[in-house]
């Protein structure tokens, strides 16, 4: 057969290639109601940080309580197994998500592709290693909204921050 006369890619047999019987297309999941869009995606770019995975989602669980939000975890095939840490995570909170970047490496692309795979109109980027301030998030995207900032920035170098 050329690649011309080749049957249409369709969901099905999609399926059925991945259950591996190549005859028939596998079950269809159940339908389940769409996810609920977020507002907020919390973009977290990770090296080696499974230590901090799941304190700073339980943090965020806090200050972000009450509004539509995820957090991605953007994963540059850590070898301490972040990846598979927030993996396990994902089972049992279904706003956080991972991508596990294979062969590429890069924070600042790590940041890209973390906002590409988003549709929320609002974006934070928070490093894993706790020391950033999630309690500020509310109060940044609120002021973004309210003002119709396209940006926010928090700085340890502004009147208020601090370096300590």
């Amino acid at each position: 057969m050329r690649l011309a006369e080749a049957p249409p890619l369709t969901r099905a047999r999609v399926a059925g290639a991945l259950a591996g019987d190549g005859a028939r297309p596998a079950a269809r999941p159940a339908q389940s109601q769409p996810a609920r869009p977020v507002d907020l995606s919390v973009i977290v770019p990770t090296f080696n940080e499974r230590d901090n995975v799941v304190e700073l989602v339980r943090r965020l669980d806090i200050v972000l309580a009450g509004r539509a939000w995820e957090v991605v975890f953007v994963d540059d095939d850590s070898p301490d197994e972040t990846a598979r840490v927030v993996r396990e995570l994902a089972r049992s909170h279904p706003n956080v998500r991972c991508l596990h970047r294979i062969g590429r490496r890069g924070l600042s692309r790590a940041v890209i592709e973390g906002i590409l795979s988003t549709t929320a109109p609002q974006v934070a980027v928070m490093d894993a290693d706790l020391q950033h301030d999630e309690a500020l998030l509310p109060a940044m995207v609120d002021r973004m909204c309210d003002e119709g900032l396209d940006l926010v920035v928090g700085s340890r170098y502004c009147l208020g921050g601090s370096v300590e």
